[in-house]
């Protein structure tokens, strides 16, 4: 996706084997900015970024706690020495990346980490539940809406031209939502997060997911096919 200027600089690039979606968000070049999910081997891409923007690591972010989208806070936060905001119902995941992956994934974490168990960032702080933490400037609210795993949320903050603007994580896709078929999935949890905190959000909101392309809220509202009849 292109940048995002408006009070808010939201850079993204893509990171890893699974894809993922990896945002920096700014109130501008030269300032500094919050690292949303880092996933595998996005070390290097991000150091690209922060150069190119000008830009200072406050705080590494992160919608739950896979490891496509966690594969690089521990790496992150000790070379800038910033704490990563985790939902405190994903914290194992951290630590345990199989815990709520297929056992075939193991061999693919072996190679990247040399094993399946890993070692959390040296500052951890936890995310409760639709809390706001104010980081970087902004002030972003963590919603908490799980069913792809149990702490998986979509973070949230306005921008004063642009609107609101979600993370959504891998709450809700162009055109899909997550999927609950792995460990700690849950369908009917997701069915309800669906209904009660992806159906509430406002049409007006620009949806940045964990994987694919940016989207509106009204577009997949009116197109996606997880979404329809909730409002």
């Amino acid at each position: 996706m292109p940048d995002i200027v408006a009070v808010v600089l939201i850079v993204s690039f893509v990171t890893g084997p699974w894809q993922a979606n990896c945002y920096l968000v700014a109130a501008g070049p030269g300032s500094d900015c919050v690292v949303v999910d880092p996933g595998v081997g996005a070390l290097e891409m991000l150091s690209r970024a922060l150069s190119e923007h000008q830009l200072r690591p406050a705080a590494v972010a992160v919608t739950h706690g896979h490891i496509d989208h966690v594969g690089s806070a521990r790496e992150i936060c000790r070379d800038y020495r910033i704490p990563v905001l985790c939902p405190v119902d994903d914290r194992n995941l951290l630590s345990d990346p199989m815990a709520a992956l297929m056992p075939e994934a193991a061999p693919l974490i072996e190679q990247f980490y040399g094993t399946t168990t890993l070692e959390e960032p040296d500052e951890v702080v936890d995310v409760a539940p639709d809390s706001h933490h104010e980081l970087a400037g902004f002030d972003l609210q963590f919603l908490h809406a799980p069913g792809h795993t149990p702490g998986c949320s979509m973070i949230r903050l306005v921008d004063e031209q642009y609107g609101p603007i979600v993370m959504s994580g891998d709450v809700v896709f162009a055109g899909s939502v997550g999927r609950t078929d792995m460990p700690e999935g849950d369908p009917s949890v997701m069915a309800t997060s669906l209904a009660r905190v992806v159906g509430a959000l406002d049409d007006r909101t620009h949806l940045l997911p964990g994987h694919g392309p940016a989207t509106t809220m009204d577009q997949e509202r009116r197109t996606n096919p997880y979404l329809q009849g909730l409002g």
